[in-house]
């Protein structure tokens, strides 16, 4: 099952409703993912004609609008509304059911979608519509939940029963051997000339993970320099997107913020990799001597 949505060989909607009996699926989700997979696994907006959309659109806009404490003017208006958002459901969500549509709003008035709606200066999210029940409104809560409704079918996936995996030692080994001679390389490159050359954050890791299994690389400590070098950079990147209330969130949780952790973590295992190759290159280190292919 696991391997036929994986290798295309179902379309993404019969697969999700074979999952839907599956109880393994089920029981892996709270009562409101479960609401939102089977809402997956309705009819689509594509499958519906214009009069049939509009009709139910009419039915469902008119409990929205009570929900959440929308006053519709006027029939016009009302009518408006249905056939303003039936262009929107047909060229930008055709691949949501009337379900998926219903459950979008439910769940923005039940705080569902707090995770994935835009903050406000605040930091809060921004539910409200402020009687402007337009397409901007319907496109931010039908987008917050759409990435919501993705992290609930990837749950549900993960929750179908893996296929073995057979192990493939000798390309295990061969990549092993591989990232030995790479570090090798990289090291009499910066023997030679002093200079590191550029890897990845994935290379530093993997050489450091072998020089210290070789006792060459002392433990990874996180300095305070580290932390705040990432926090004042993810300062940056929510400015430069306006990000407001998450520059205001940050600030109070300060460099100690669990987000800054893994970057400064990064920048410490760096600096230690390079420690490493300093004490090596004084003490003019055969690296081969330590580090050797199996």
């Amino acid at each position: 099952m696991a391997g036929d949505i994986a290798t295309g060989k179902k379309s993404p909607i019969a697969a999700r409703r074979e999952m839907a009996e599956r109880a393994e699926v089920l029981a892996a989700l709270t009562p409101a993912e479960r609401s939102v997979f089977i809402a997956t696994t309705e009819k689509i907006i594509a499958e519906y004609d214009a009069t049939e959309l509009a009709g139910e659109l009419n039915t469902a806009l008119k409990w929205i609008a009570k929900d959440i404490g929308y006053r519709v003017t006027s029939e016009a208006d009302m009518q408006y509304l249905v056939i303003r958002t039936a262009e929107i459901l047909k060229r930008y969500y055709s691949q949501f059911s009337m379900r998926d549509f219903r459950m979008a709003f439910e769940l923005c008035i039940t705080g569902g979608l707090d995770d994935y709606l835009p903050k406000g200066r605040d930091g809060q999210p921004e539910r409200g519509h402020y009687q402007q029940f337009n397409a901007e409104y319907i496109c931010k809560i039908l987008n917050a939940y759409k990435t919501k409704r993705s992290a609930i079918i990837c749950k549900a996936i993960d929750a179908l029963p893996k296929p073995a995996v057979t192990r493939d030692y000798m390309e295990e080994r061969r990549l092993k051997n591989l990232t030995r001679r790479e570090l090798i390389e990289t090291f009499e490159s910066y023997k030679a000339d002093g200079v590191m050359p550029k890897i990845s954050p994935i290379a530093e890791m993997l050489y450091y993970n072998l020089l210290a299994e070789a006792g060459l690389a002392r433990p990874i400590e996180v300095t305070a320099q580290e932390q705040k070098s990432i926090y004042q950079r993810i300062i940056n990147q929510y400015a430069r997107k306006g990000m407001l209330g998450d520059i205001r969130r940050l600030k109070d949780e300060g460099p100690g913020a669990a987000e800054v952790q893994p970057g400064a973590e990064t920048l410490a295992r760096r600096r230690a990799l390079i420690d490493a190759f300093n004490n090596m290159r004084r003490n003019n280190c055969n690296i081969k001597d330590y580090i050797k292919e199996d």
